[in-house]
């Protein structure tokens, strides 16, 4: 019964927040979790949302001949559907999926209920080989229960040409020179709105999704909750940054546009926001979603940080993970399946050159890291998302992180609207994260 009440908790939970944000051990294996011999055919049920299985078909041809035995069947839905789906069926003992695709913001949650195998002998080999925050939501007691997939690396996208107008330096080296912290970021706000009008970002002041504030807290190593779990929204650091937000925003430096909304999206195709700051994957967004016209005019840096003498100079937004459901049939020919795609570096590079998902895996030194891209003005991005992964603090995001995302957007709106304080804003949310979660 104590699981069942979980359970329904944490259905109730992320069904909240998946509205407001739109992402144990069980080895005992019998007779019918024996791995297929010779030419007996294995059917594999995997779980995902369409653009990670985008980047998985690049590696089926070359599995399957590997592992011709081994049949593997996607069933794509909206990752929103997908652990709301899982969250129910992982409590009658289903056997299908076989595997489930889980976002890193959604990762702890589907962990806590313990309902994924255990993998921790499998990934062994692959921990010194991977970016080391992407280990955290995936472990529970110690014990792992994903594979990291991609990652989310944080970092500048520029308008080159609409700093050229403003009289700034357009060359990503020089660049992040002028703009090492988040003050030179805000003198650079106020100059490129003076002459030529654009928006330095975009995000809502009522309805914001907490990517850029997220953004600069991950940078600093700090969180909605601290490394013993404590709640620490109401810290005064968190507030210095909570605090530069608004004052961009109040001095009529921000597009009004919640972060990748059609609005947003529009803005930036429309010229009117010089900057993206966020992971890896707005480069797909801006070039072949809003901006396709754009070519040349994107550049790409390192985010600026708090302080220059700042340890960690990245951030992480989203990735994506793949994981076992502790009930299939098929244990090792699931694992078969993810260490072939996820860790392989070959599978990996190709993922990355052809769809876009950069890995979490380091591949630091790999050739495809310097091909440049003609819209990006001819500049080997991936080397800055490298950069960036290679200096990101290794921060979880937990699995009260939904719970405290929607909490965030609740604070802006009362700041905005309400002319609440930040000080009584952030501590009202922590009041609240504390009640909710039990936490100090």
């Amino acid at each position: 019964m104590k699981r069942k009440s979980l359970l329904y908790v944490l259905i109730t939970c992320l069904m909240v927040s998946l509205l407001a944000t739109a992402c144990s051990s069980d080895n005992k294996q019998n007779a019918s979790t024996a791995p297929a011999n010779g030419d007996e055919k294995v059917k594999l049920v995997v779980w995902i949302w369409e653009t990670a299985k985008d980047g998985l078909d690049l590696n089926m041809e070359a599995f399957n001949a590997k592992y011709p035995n081994i049949e593997v069947e996607f069933q794509t839905m909206k990752s929103t559907d997908l652990y709301s789906k899982y969250l129910i069926t992982s409590n009658t003992g289903d056997t299908v999926p076989d595997i489930i695709t889980v976002e890193s913001t959604n990762l702890s949650q589907i962990v806590k209920i313990d309902s994924l195998l255990d993998i921790t002998s499998r990934v062994e080999p692959y921990k010194d080989k991977m970016s080391a925050y992407k280990w955290e939501d995936a472990t529970k007691d110690d014990k792992v229960y994903a594979m990291p997939w991609d990652s989310g690396p944080v970092v500048m996208f520029y308008r080159n040409d609409l700093f050229a107008q403003a009289g700034l330096p357009t060359d990503p080296d020089e660049v992040a020179q002028k703009i090492q912290t988040w003050d030179d970021y805000y003198e650079a706000a106020k100059l490129i709105k003076e002459k030529t009008g654009a928006m330095m970002y975009g995000d809502s002041k009522t309805n914001s999704s907490n990517r850029m504030f997220e953004s600069m807290m991950w940078q600093r190593g700090l969180w909605y909750f601290d490394d013993e779990g404590n709640v620490a929204i109401d810290s005064p650091e968190i507030k210095e940054s909570a605090d530069f937000l608004i004052k961009m925003q109040n001095e009529g430096l921000v597009f009004d546009a919640r972060a990748n909304s059609d609005q947003w999206g529009n803005g930036i195709r429309d010229g009117k926001i010089a900057t993206v700051v966020g992971g890896s994957w707005h480069d797909a967004i801006i070039e072949n979603q809003y901006s396709p016209a754009d070519k040349g005019k994107w550049s790409v840096t390192m985010m600026p940080k708090w302080s220059k003498d700042d340890k960690y100079t990245g951030a992480n937004q989203g990735g994506a993970n793949l994981a076992i459901n502790k009930k299939s049939k098929h244990p090792e020919e699931a694992w078969n399946f993810i260490e072939f795609m996820l860790g392989s570096e070959e599978s990996q590079v190709k993922m990355m050159a052809e769809a876009g998902l950069f890995p979490a895996m380091l591949v630091n030194n790999d050739a495809s890291l310097d091909e440049k891209s003609a819209y990006f003005n001819d500049q080997a991005i991936r080397k800055v998302y490298s950069q960036s992964l290679a200096n990101t603090y290794p921060l979880a995001y937990t699995s009260d992180f939904p719970m405290a995302n929607k909490l965030m957007t609740d604070v802006w709106a009362k700041v905005f609207l309400n002319h609440v304080s930040s000080e009584k804003a952030l501590q009202e949310m922590a009041d609240e994260l504390r009640s909710k979660t039990k936490r100090n």
